[in-house]
C-alpha cells in the first residue's frame, strides 16, 4: 500500500485527530490556527505503519512549519556537527552531550529550550558562570588535598 493510501486508514484518522486535539487545532511552532494542518513524525522507523508511533512521537504543525522543517533541517543538522567538529570535541565528548540531552526535562515548548541552550552559551554568561564553576572546582580540590593532609 502506497503511504498516501496508508493516510486514509481509519486508524491513522483517530491518531491524527488525537493529536490535533492534543495541540489544540494549532501549529507547535508558530501557534497558527487558521491554515491547514499536518502531523509531523519526530521520527521514523523503518517497517512501522504511520499509526504505530505513540502519541509523543508527533507535533501539529501548519504545512509552511511542516514544509520548513523538512527544507531547513538537514542543513542545520550538518551545520550542528560542523560546528562540534571544529570546536574540536571528541566522541567521548559528544556521549557526554548525547547523555545530558537524554536526561534533559523538555518542561518547556522545544523553542523555548532552545532559547534557553543558546542563552547559556552567550559569551557573557558563559564566561562568568564557567569561571564561578571552576573556582568552586578549585575550592573543592584544595580542601580535599588538606584533608588527606
Amino acid at each position: 500500500m502506497k503511504y498516501s493510501e496508508k493516510l486514509l486508514d481509519p486508524r491513522w484518522q483517530k491518531l491524527r485527530l488525537e493529536i490535533f486535539t492534543r495541540d489544540d487545532w494549532m501549529c507547535r511552532c508558530c501557534q497558527d490556527n487558521e491554515n491547514t494542518l499536518t502531523l509531523h513524525h519526530l521520527t521514523y522507523s523503518p517497517g512501522k505503519e504511520p499509526w504505530d508511533y505513540p502519541p509523543e512521537n508527533f507535533l501539529t504543525l501548519c504545512k509552511g512549519c511542516h514544509e520548513n522543517e523538512f527544507e531547513t533541517r538537514p542543513d542545520y543538522e550538518k551545520m550542528l556537527l560542523q560546528v562540534i567538529r571544529e570546536k574540536g570535541f571528541m566522541a567521548d565528548d559528544l556521549y557526554r552531550i548525547v547523555k545530558a540531552f537524554q536526561k534533559l526535562s523538555i518542561i518547556y515548548a522545544s523553542e523555548v529550550t532552545a532559547s534557553i541552550i543558546e542563552f547559556m552559551f552567550d559569551d557573557k554568561f558563559m564566561s562568568n558562570h564557567l569561571y564561578l564553576f571552576w573556582e568552586d572546582l578549585r575550592e573543592r580540590a584544595k580542601k580535599i588535598r588538606e584533608a588527606r593532609r
